[in-house]
């Protein structure tokens, strides 16, 4: 059916460009800076699916050296005073200079670019590549980078796949390292999401299709499923459901000599888990297809709220830098934006038309009410909303990029709502409240009492739906079904490689 729409798509877009080469915002103009597509002809007939950019350091560390100083930590500032930054893509031959790299999975191989060198550069050096792809027996549905422990030599990368299995492999050198999960011994269902834990050198999260989330140990090796029968047993009743408990209870489970894997065993609920997403104060939040967005404490391991999507599944979500608003996107064709601290729908973004695959927040553009009000948000009571800014970004199955910017001025009221003031809008949120607070789940019950927000910029790149975006300082990083990345460079940054690669492609 893909390649069906592919082919009426391509019909209906002859002789135009199958891709933009140019986004115009308010900021400046993002172009393409460069093509990658390591997937092989028969790997770009299936889709690709969730990638991992991470930002690492040249050369590993030895012990006489200095610890090299970290380069993953964006400084959020104030719009009037961002710089744009120079493209950290540029090529440079400084040894010291950082390296980026992009992994991701497509049809039965694992892709790696290594997006630091040029064509000219890769051709000229011995040993140089910008592409390595490594083909499995099994389809790989999902990675992760590790950056607490990748460099420009070695880098550390989970991969999950259909049949439940884990690898970490060395992505540079493509050398496995461990396997996890060998023929489903704890837990039988493909992998649909893996991610490191922020700020561990060894502990990762793995999300099933069946609604369980295991907490593992890179130096670990697997247990015996005799052991999670046994905390189930011990454990009070109801919750997993593949020891007999209610499907849709939220439960976990630890092992008590914590000697093997998991670490942890989280029943989740009923259905498929779609997306891993963390924030940087603990949480953890679980994108589901029975249309919840469930919000984890990973520290006191519970379950603190969920958010349910207009209709259908949740495909994906993004925390803002300051952890006050969650993105979601899913099914409906929607990305809504909800308020953590007040457990309900802020805006319901109308842009795209068809389902939602990634939503991020660029840092860069992201101001909230503390920032605006000085430092360490001082003055925050003197500042108006709208001195507030959230910039986020999403891309869909329509081959659609959207940017917006959450902020009072944007935030538009439904006519339906501007012409019924009999009804109050106090006791409308009133009603949502008690709701939300006798279920623990936020809704859009009465979608015309949230206001809506279109986006600042909406533009069809490319025929094929697409699949990855990632933010970085320099440029924006976008993956469509079909293998073929792209690298849009921030105004103000370096396009000074050859294009004759896209005309070639």
């Amino acid at each position: 059916q893909l390649q069906a729409w592919s082919q009426w798509r391509g019909d209906k877009m002859e002789g135009k460009p199958k891709y933009k080469t140019s986004l115009s915002l308010p900021e400046g103009v993002y172009e393409v800076f460069g093509t990658y597509n390591c997937a092989s002809k028969q790997a770009r007939q299936q889709r690709a699916l969730k990638s991992s950019y991470a930002r690492v350091i040249r050369l590993r560390p030895t012990p006489a050296s200095p610890k090299p100083k970290s380069s993953l930590s964006l400084s959020l500032k104030s719009k009037k005073t961002i710089p744009f930054p120079s493209l950290p893509i540029s090529g440079s031959t400084n040894e010291s200079a950082d390296v980026e790299f992009l992994v991701y999975p497509c049809g039965d191989s694992i892709c790696v670019c290594n997006l630091s060198i040029t064509v000219a550069e890769a051709a000229k050096t011995s040993g140089a590549w910008r592409e390595k792809t490594k083909s499995f027996s099994q389809d790989p549905t999902c990675c992760s980078i590790n950056r607490q422990t990748s460099s420009g030599d070695y880098l550390e990368v989970l991969v999950g796949f259909e049949n439940g299995d884990i690898i970490l492999l060395d992505a540079i050198s493509m050398a496995h390292k461990s396997k996890y999960n060998v023929n489903a011994a704890l837990n039988a269902s493909r992998v649909t999401d893996v991610e490191w834990l922020p700020g561990s050198k060894t502990q990762f999260v793995a999300a099933f299709g069946n609604g369980v989330l295991l907490v593992l140990d890179s130096t670990k090796e697997d247990g015996s499923p005799k052991t999670l029968a046994a905390a189930a047993a011990a454990a009070p009743s109801g919750g997993d459901l593949s020891m007999g408990g209610d499907p849709s209870a939220f439960s976990v489970l630890r092992s008590k000599t914590q000697k093997n894997n998991p670490v942890s065993r989280w029943h989740v609920g009923k259905g498929c888990i779609n997306h891993i997403a963390f924030s940087s104060d603990g949480k953890l939040a679980l994108s589901c297809q029975d249309g919840l967005a469930r919000v984890l404490d990973m520290n006191t391991e519970k379950l603190l709220f969920s958010f349910r999507s207009q209709y259908g599944a949740m495909l994906c979500s993004a925390w803002s830098p300051d952890n006050e608003y969650l993105v979601t996107g899913g099914e409906d064709d929607l990305v809504i934006v909800w308020s953590f601290a007040d457990k309900c729908p802020v805006a319901r973004c109308l842009g795209h038309n068809s389902w939602l695959s990634v939503v991020e927040f660029d840092p860069l553009f992201c101001i909230s009410k503390a920032m605006a009000g000085g430092q360490g948000g001082q003055a925050q009571h003197e500042v108006p909303y709208s001195a507030s800014n959230y910039r986020f970004l999403s891309v869909a199955q329509d081959g659609r990029m959207c940017y917006w910017d959450l902020n009072d001025g944007n935030l538009v009221l439904s006519r339906k709502r501007a012409g019924a003031p009999r009804r109050s809008s106090a006791a409308s949120w009133n009603e949502a409240a008690a709701r939300s607070a006798l279920y623990n789940v936020a809704e859009l019950s009465r979608p015309e009492e949230v206001p809506s927000m279109e986006p600042i910029y909406n533009a069809l790149i490319t025929q094929e739906p697409l699949s990855s975006l990632h933010v970085t300082e320099g440029a924006m990083l976008t993956v469509t079904f079909g293998g073929e990345s792209r690298v849009w460079a921030r105004p103000g940054g370096s396009t000074t490689q050859m294009r004759d690669e896209d005309d070639s492609r």
